[in-house]
This record gives structure tokens, C-alpha cells and sequence, in this order.
């Protein structure tokens, strides 16, 4: 019924079952794909792997983040000791909430007599021209219902009851650090007014004690946070570093 990528992209969290496991890896089905993805030793944990299936094993479920992918040869790297305990649970939270999405779309076809052509022609296929998937179609337009226009006036009514009544708005926060110094005589101005610059709704920014400053930022997906974390601190590092400062990041 909704049309799944071929390929994660370079930077996903993906959910698996592992199938086989050797001792230099484990290859992983992607529950999400009809792909399998390997996890190289190297990649199963932070700490020294003396015997891999100590880590992993036949039948487990793991969540793991996309490394390389190689469409043309059919290879998928993964990574398990990349991903943190925050973002295993808000990948299996998600992909619960997609397949949540699936059984809505399932009852609202059969609630309304939709055949499945007319329920991709008129909901499925534009929020998936729209957004990356239909998940987030939803999500989206629960944030910001004049996105409802995508759908056809009819349904617009019936489809947006359906979602007020069943799809929560996501979140996910995460945190890093900023040692900021800079030795300039107004240094400790240019370093509020870097600081000032990034900061947003999303955005919080607290000292903690100088010279570290602690940076949350609120997104929809890890994914999201990270990258809105990357570009504040590399906001403030160009800002500092064009001062003679320095800046030291660190991810908790």
C-alpha cells in the first residue's frame, strides 16, 4: 500500500533482524527494506570484542545507524555501537508509529469504501510527493493543518478527524557542550553575541560555568537535532576562531 524506498540514506537509524553472524561481523535483514546490511566487528561496540556473539546473535533486533551505502552493488554498512540507548528507543518508537500509521490508513479505506487505488490516487501518493514518507505526511499536517490542502477537498474533513484523533506531534532532545574562550579585550561580549546568534525556540543555551556552555536543541528526529547541533557549533567556532578564540565541542 505505501511505497517503501529502496535504500536507507547515509545517516538513518534502521531496524533489523540479524541473520547471520561471523566473526568478523553479522549481517542484518532491514525490517524497513527488502535489504540485508552488515555490521563489521569494528562496528559492534566501542569496547574490544573478544567474542562477537557475546554482542549479537541469530533473531535479535537491533537498531543501527546507516554508514555507507553502495546501491550499485547492493551493500549497506551499519554500525551498532554508533547509536545511543536515546536514539534505539526513538527509532523503535517510530517505527512503531509507522506501522501505527499503516492499520489507520487501513481503517480509514474501509470506513469510507476506498479502494486501495483510490486511497493511494487521493491519500497516499501526495503526501508522499510531498514528504519523505507518509508518516510524516501526517505528522506534518498535525502541526500545521493548511497543509491539509494537499488533499483532495472530500477527504480533507474525514482525514483530518482521523489524525487529530490518533497521531501525536514527536519530539526528541538532545545536549552538547561548548568550551568557549576568546582573549580579546571584549571577548566576553563577542562570545554572548555568538551565542545569541543561534539561539531559537529550539535552541537553548545555559552557562554552566565559564568557560562551558551547555547547547539543547528540540527536533522532530535525531537526525534533525544532530545536524541543528552541528551548525550551532559551527556558528559559534567561526565566529570565535575569527577573534583568535577556540572552541571545544563535546556531545553528552
Amino acid at each position: 500500500m505505501i511505497k517503501k524506498r529502496e535504500y536507507p540514506d547515509v545517516g538513518d537509524f534502521v531496524i533489523g533482524t540479524v541473520q547471520d553472524v561471523f566473526p568478523y561481523g553479522a549481517f542484518v535483514k532491514l525490517d524497513e527494506y527488502d535489504k540485508v546490511g552488515m555490521i563489521h566487528i569494528k562496528e559492534i561496540s566501542s569496547a574490544w570484542v573478544k567474542n562477537i556473539r557475546n554482542h549479537v546473535r541469530e533473531g535479535q533486533k537491533v537498531v543501527t545507524k546507516v554508514l555507507r551505502v553502495s546501491a550499485d552493488r547492493g551493500h549497506i554498512d551499519l554500525s551498532l555501537r554508533r547509536t545511543t540507548a536515546q536514539q534505539r528507543k526513538w527509532k523503535i518508537q517510530q517505527y512503531k508509529r509507522e506501522k501505527k500509521a499503516e492499520k489507520l490508513l487501513e481503517y480509514y479505506a474501509g470506513e469510507y469504501n476506498l479502494s486501495e487505488k483510490e486511497l493511494s490516487q487521493n491519500i497516499i501518493n501526495p503526501l508522499e510527493e510531498k514528504f519523505d514518507s507518509v508518516l510524516e505526511g501526517m505528522e506534518e499536517i498535525m502541526r500545521d493543518q493548511n497543509l491539509l490542502t494537499i488533499v483532495p477537498e472530500k477527504y480533507r474533513e474525514s482525514f483530518y478527524e482521523l489524525l487529530a484523533a490518533n497521531v501525536e506531534i514527536p519530539s526528541v532532545e538532545i545536549t552538547g557542550y561548548l568550551d568557549v574562550t576568546c582573549p580579546q579585550r571584549n571577548g566576553v561580549d563577542i562570545i554572548k553575541k555568538a551565542l545569541m546568534d543561534v539561539e531559537k525556540d529550539d535552541i537553548t543555551i545555559q552557562l554552566v560555568g565559564t568557560p562551558r556552555y551547555m547547547v539543547k536543541v528540540e527536533a522532530e528526529d535525531y537526525k534533525t537535532a544532530e545536524e541543528v547541533l552541528r551548525e550551532v557549533h559551527e556558528h559559534v567556532a567561526s565566529v570565535i576562531e575569527n577573534h583568535d578564540g577556540e572552541v571545544k565541542f563535546t556531545r553528552k
